[in-house]
């Protein structure tokens, strides 16, 4: 597999250089040129400018922070790093991409450290600690040579901020609501930004600024007026960045556009493939005919590829935008590196693909096919943005060193991943200086959501040990990591993060495994286990090689709680009550035992009532056990 991507990398720089035309860069104070309209064209200079990229929708608020030991939706908020942002946009770049779009300027009534702007007074007060998110951010674009689409409000987003948060007269020109947003827009705009001293006006790591995020205009006088009235009032600022009509639906744009097309103040119009034209009933045939009654006229772009487009229909979609002049598309969506290990995911409803991981990581052993099909995104991807920039696919470099993070024992490491990253090698020593030993090699950092990402069971319970990782990609390895140590536990650990039934105990019975990217109800869980039947008790057990001396199991949906036993061997079982950790009014509980000195146990048997919720599922468990067999 290595061999085939790095083929697939290397074939256009043997076959394509001499066709490569030059592109601007970024150069040490940014870019060269701010990106103007030509026509229906987008220029760097002198030179097209033309883009397939992807969304990163997190990159000024994220909203998946989620932790099983936290309520929800409260904790789900958090504001990146810089370290997160970096790698955020070194993604993109790796991917080929030149322009990645965000989301929106986050609102809400009522301050929040989490947002940019609270409504609740007539003047929009602004959060300083999020506004520098948007100035690192910039920074960081400038370094990385990737510009940023930023769309201004959304049209229907309870939780960043949309325009009913504004109020129900934003489409009125002169309202409150709408004096509030132009206000908030200014704010913007105008903003200084405190990490470079560069003012946004004169920032041209902004392609532009996108009127919203899905926006329904249709035939509503009001509504048209409104995005008339804007635009002037963005372009009366700022003459400088482009200004882009966000649209969602394409039957908001098709045989309804031509007052906005003459209007000077529009520089573009984009949607999103989320639906065709009942005229066409294919993404690739939807933007054909739009572009064919814009061609000439106004520059087109897809902001928003939708992320259940298959494979073909993605490859047809991108031979569109690429042969008949729509200036670029951007996936939804990419998530990053989570600065407490892993990465953070996102579904809506159960989706997936909305939160793929750069650059696409390998199958766990008991297969997940979306890790396929994501992979297989990320090459369509790769491909097209090299051939619609015409440039070579990036050939992969060698990772940076990841950070291991402080750990509380060997079976709880995490760190913070390098981007590009498909695997970690564990290395351990006995001094700090080495030498060392490799324990694991290939370790993935996507599988696990909100635990630490490895466990090495293999450590002497008792001995300290010094640890430190390696990234590893297809060009090779990264130098080592910062060492973290010494670490010791008085036990051993079994962990059981539920992506096969290697460690159940054979007594197990009416279980379901289940697998998938789109597990929102369990907190994007890749792996819980389920009853089989919801109608009937289940039972899932462990044995280990010694006597049990503590346990911890993560329970999804468990207002109806499981039992808990222990005993040694066939011996008679004897009920643990475990200590109960609810969370979310006990849609989740963590139970933690610590079982008594005098108690001899090798086995956990963790009964599911038939009563509980069919949703119920366990998602993690954790067993430490010490000695010799109890028995």
């Amino acid at each position: 597999m290595l061999f085939q991507r790095l083929a697939r990398r290397l074939l256009p720089i043997l076959v394509g250089c001499a066709l490569s035309p030059v592109v601007h860069a970024a150069t040490a104070d940014g870019f060269a040129h701010f990106i103007t309209r030509d026509g229906d064209r987008l220029k760097d200079g002198d030179q097209e400018f033309r883009w397939v990229s992807v969304n990163v929708p997190d990159a000024l608020q994220i909203i998946s922070d989620y932790r099983f030991d936290r309520d929800q939706p409260a904790g789900r908020y958090r504001l990146p790093d810089a370290g997160e942002l970096r790698d955020a946009v070194r993604s993109v770049r790796q991917l080929g991409g030149r322009v990645m779009r965000i989301f929106v300027i986050t609102c809400r009534r009522g301050a929040a450290p989490e947002f940019a702007f609270d409504l609740s007074t007539a003047t929009p007060a602004a959060n300083e600690s999020a506004l520098q998110v948007f100035d690192q951010l910039l920074q960081i674009c400038n370094e990385e040579g990737v510009r940023v689409i930023v769309p201004l409000v959304a049209y229907n987003s309870a939780v960043r901020g949309d325009w009913h948060t504004y109020g129900e007269d934003f489409w009125q020109v002169g309202s409150p609501a709408n004096r509030q947003f132009k206000e908030v827009v200014r704010q913007v705009l105008a903003r200084k930004n405190k990490l470079t001293g560069r003012a946004y006006l004169d920032d041209k790591a902004i392609l532009g600024w996108q009127t919203g995020n899905e926006l329904v205009i249709g035939d509503d006088p009001a509504r048209r007026a409104w995005l008339h009235d804007f635009a002037a009032y963005v372009k009366s600022i700022d003459r400088q960045h482009l200004l882009i009509d966000g649209r969602n639906r394409p039957n908001d744009v098709y045989d309804k556009y031509d007052e906005f097309a003459r209007d000077p103040h529009i520089d573009a119009v984009s949607y999103h493939t989320y639906r065709n034209l009942p005229q066409a009933d294919t993404p690739a045939g939807t933007l054909k005919l739009i572009r064919a009654q814009l061609r000439g006229r106004l520059p087109l772009i897809v902001t928003e590829i939708a992320m259940y487009t298959s494979p073909d229909a993605l490859r047809a979609l991108l031979d569109e935008i690429a042969a008949d002049g729509t200036v670029g598309g951007n996936w939804w969506a990419l998530r990053f590196h989570n600065r407490d290990g892993g990465f953070y995911k996102h579904s809506d409803r159960g989706s997936v693909f909305e939160d793929m991981h750069w650059p696409g990581l390998p199958n766990p052993p008991a297969n997940l096919p979306q890790l396929a099909r994501e992979r297989e995104i990320f090459g369509i991807l790769e491909t097209y943005a090299a051939r619609i920039g015409g440039q070579p696919v990036p050939v992969a470099a060698g990772p940076a060193a990841p950070v291991l993070l402080p750990a509380p024992d060997p079976a709880h490491l995490a760190w913070r991943g390098s981007t590009g990253a498909t695997g970690y090698a564990i290395q351990r020593a006995d001094t700090a200086a080495g030498p060392w030993q490799t324990v694991a090699e290939h370790v993935a950092e996507h599988l696990v959501v909100y635990a630490p990402q490895y466990a090495d069971t293999t450590a002497a319970p008792g001995h300290e040990y010094y640890y430190r990782l390696l990234a590893e990609n297809s060009a090779g390895l990264s130098a080592g990591s910062n060492v973290v140590g010494p670490l010791h536990s008085d036990y051993r650990w079994a962990i059981d993060e539920m992506f096969d039934r290697a460690q159940w105990a054979p007594s197990s019975n009416n279980l379901a495994l289940e697998l998938g990217m789109g597990h929102d109800a369990y907190l994007e869980d890749l792996a819980v286990v389920r009853r089989a039947d919801p109608a009937r008790s289940a039972t899932l057990a462990y044995r280990v090689p010694g006597n049990m001396r503590r346990f911890s199991v993560w329970v999804y949906a468990a207002q109806v709680p499981p039992a808990f036993f222990v005993s040694t061997g066939t011996g008679p079982r004897q009920p643990i009550v475990p200590h109960a950790s609810v969370f979310d009014q006990g849609r989740r509980i963590r139970f933690d035992a610590e079982l008594p000195q005098d108690l001899t146990a090798d086995s956990l048997e963790i009964v599911i009532p038939a009563e509980a919720s069919a949703k119920q599922a366990i998602g993690r468990v954790e067993i430490a056990w010490s000695g010799a067999p109890a028995r």
